[in-house]
């Protein structure tokens, strides 16, 4: 009944609004045939890794010490380029695949890690030309997502596989943080005269640590800073008065569903100074950046002095702000007073920015793909990077409404009022690692990947939304709910400037189109590939018991389908090997039905829809409660009962658990997938 009620109530919107001039003018119905056609012309074994699919995507630039030369990463072209200060490409070199960050040591070292590969590329400026040196192997490592160098020889490297920073020498050898995770989903780091700083997405927390004369991070005196909801940027310097950071990320404050949309989520920055003995971490500067139409910023770029100073760009709108605090007398709340704020129009989209002579900046945008130099104008320079394959404008406008408040640009900052993108809440497409309240009764809900979405309907824990066409519809009502505007609405380039850089001409997008382009981003949003397969083909013995446990014990549910709908898709166990470990590993792991497995509250009387188990090892918290903080306990809980498989041994009186062998198998082969 209340699938039924959503979509009579998506269509009398529509009604409303206009769209439906005459019987059979549907455009949802347009829509749903679009899909059908679409998904029934995919082969989803060999579709695209989104790595490939979103573009040569810049995603770091630098500059190289001494030089007016530049090094910049284009993740999805897997490659590093060498620039002159005019941002002309001077030279190309590969990259392992999917590369992630770069880092350059004082002496122009270039240091490249990847999310497929366990070790750091590495290369060196001669007479004028990038030259690859030795990779610096990594053990027990499958894929890093940052690196960063100090002036002591030393390299710190953050791997999101297993949640840890590691301090190695040139040759790899591992001096600190063997073992121990650092904290969960660690995405970036960085290294100041005194300190290492790990920004930790899925934990909302950013780690300081002191470092001893050679380098090595130290856990005595160490510093967290945490929120209620991700940090997605960090800037830091060292100051006479201690370490000043500069922040990014959502308000600190919990998620809010109660009025049918999202409450409390907009972008803000924060000035914290970690100082003492033992060292404490206070904050000083709290601005909401979203009211100035700075949403998601992921560049934050402070300098420290008199005043401090910070300059902020967002990844989902065009504004950039400068704000400057020249008063700092702490008022009541224990704060610096408002700052001086200047905003002008930029692009959205930019990761990370470098200097440039003449006092410009020049930014990596992989929104845009494109180096966006920002001349200190009200407009800034697109130098667009080659793109190895044309994409569809359709596509390019998706990816845009996904990642910038172009879903909803009418949003308002005020209380619960929040400006925010798709993003806010799946961060680079993923999770947050928040458990949130879902605005109906106790059901406290975690945020689900949105990668993959093109064969995995219905969608949603409760699975209301039966297709994509839905799905999409109801989320441009949610995102704008509280906007005072029609979601029906049409969108170009008078209103978005920058929307000419996707490929928008002057003819406005009307809303059916809108729909579409974000529809067709999906549906070519698909998984990267998993780090445990890169280079390999066949399964370990234990991996192969694994999938046998996971045939006899969780199959039924976790249905191996290269599409949760159509039963018919069903993968055979013969073939599970050849896809699983293939890049695209296409088998979804669900099946479209809910089911009770003891995991209470259920957001539905009748369970929770099956949830495909696809790249897992970027899913934490698990459960769709967020009960479980890893897969150990996920299997830990788990009981075989005469009723069937239970999730949650507390709910199954009498149940067996799984014997230890068979937990170790499935873990070796849960990480494959």
């Amino acid at each position: 009944m209340r699938c039924h009620t959503r979509l009579l109530a998506a269509t009398i919107l529509i009604i409303a609004s206009g769209a439906v001039h005459a019987e059979g003018d549907d455009p949802l119905q347009r829509l749903r045939v679009f899909e059908t056609a679409r998904r029934d012309a995919t082969d989803f074994r060999t579709l695209p890794a989104s790595d490939l699919a979103t573009g040569p995507d810049p995603v770091a630039i630098r500059p190289l010490p001494g030089k007016p030369l530049l090094v910049g990463l284009l993740r999805g072209s897997s490659v590093l380029v060498l620039l002159d200060e005019q941002l002309h490409e001077v030279q190309r070199l590969p990259t392992p695949r999917a590369p992630s960050g770069m880092a350059v040591s004082p002496a122009g070292n270039v240091f490249v890690s990847a999310e497929t590969s366990p070790a750091i590329a590495r290369y060196t400026l001669r007479d004028g030309r990038l030259a690859r040196r030795a990779s610096i192997p990594l053990a027990a490592v499958r894929s890093v997502r940052d690196v960063a160098t100090g002036d002591d020889g030393v390299l710190y490297v953050v791997e999101d596989h297993d949640h840890r920073l590691l301090t190695i020498d040139l040759r790899g050898r591992v001096l600190a943080g063997d073992t121990a995770p650092v904290c969960l989903g660690p995405r970036h780091v960085m290294r100041t005269e005194h300190h290492v700083l790990v920004d930790c997405i899925l934990a909302h927390t950013v780690v300081v640590r002191a470092v001893d004369a050679h380098g090595v991070p130290l856990d005595d005196g160490e510093v967290r800073i945490t929120h209620d909801g991700p940090i997605w940027s960090i800037d830091a310097h060292e100051s006479a008065d201690g370490l000043m950071l500069g922040l990014g990320g959502v308000e600190d404050h919990p998620l809010d569903r109660r009025e049918g949309s999202f409450g409390y989520i907009d972008s803000f920055v924060w000035i914290y100074r970690v100082a003492g003995d033992p060292p404490v971490a206070t904050r000083m500067a709290a601005v909401d950046v979203s009211a100035l139409g700075v949403v998601t910023p992921k560049i934050v770029a402070l300098t420290p002095g008199d005043p401090v100073r910070l300059r902020v760009l967002g990844y989902g709108d065009a504004p950039l702000a400068e704000l400057s605090w020249s008063d700092r007398h702490v008022g009541r709340k224990g704060l610096w007073p408002r700052p001086e704020i200047v905003t002008r129009t930029f692009v959205p989209g930019g990761v990370m920015e470098a200097p440039l002579a003449g006092g410009r900046t020049v930014v990596a945008d992989p929104l845009l793909d494109a180096w966006v130099v920002d001349e200190g104008g009200e407009t800034p320079r697109l130098i667009k990077v080659p793109e190895p394959h044309a994409r569809a404008v359709e596509a390019r406008v998706g990816e845009a409404l996904f990642f910038t408040t172009a879903m909803a640009p009418w949003n308002r900052t005020r209380g619960p009022l929040s400006r925010f993108t798709c993003e806010t809440c799946h961060f680079e497409g993923g999770v947050d690692g928040r458990v949130h309240n879902s605005g109906r009764d106790d059901i406290r809900v975690t945020t689900r990947p949105l990668f993959g979405l093109g064969n995995d309907r219905p969608y949603f824990s409760r699975a209301l939304d039966p297709d994509l066409a839905g799905m999409v519809h109801n989320e441009f009502r949610v995102a704008g709910l509280r906007s005072r505007h029609d979601p029906w609405f049409s969108l170009g380039t008078a209103d978005l400037p920058w929307l000419s850089a996707v490929g928008v001409g002057q003819e406005p997008l009307s809303p059916e189109p809108l729909r579409r382009s974000l529809m067709t981003f999906l549906m070519g949003f698909t998984h990267r590939p998993n780090p445990a397969v890169a280079g390999r083909r066949t399964w370990s013995p234990e991996e192969r018991r694994g999938a046998e446990v996971f045939r006899d014990r969780c199959a039924a549910c976790h249905a191996p389908r290269l599409v949760t709908d159509r039963p018919e898709s069903a993968v055979p166990f013969a073939d599970w090997e050849r896809l699983v470990m293939s890049p695209a590993g296409a088998i979804v792991w669900a099946r479209d039905t809910r089911e009770q497995t003891g995991i209470v509250p259920y957001v539905h009387p009748e369970g929770t829809r099956i949830p495909s188990l696809r790249r897992l090892y970027r899913k934490r918290p698990y459960f769709t409660n967020g009960s479980s903080p890893d897969l150990e306990s996920v299997l830990a809980r788990a009981r075989i009962t005469p009723a069937g498989f239970m999730h949650d041994g507390s709910a199954a009186a009498g149940g067996k658990p799984l014997d230890p062998s068979e937990r170790a198998a499935l873990l070796a082969f849960l990480d494959l997938l």
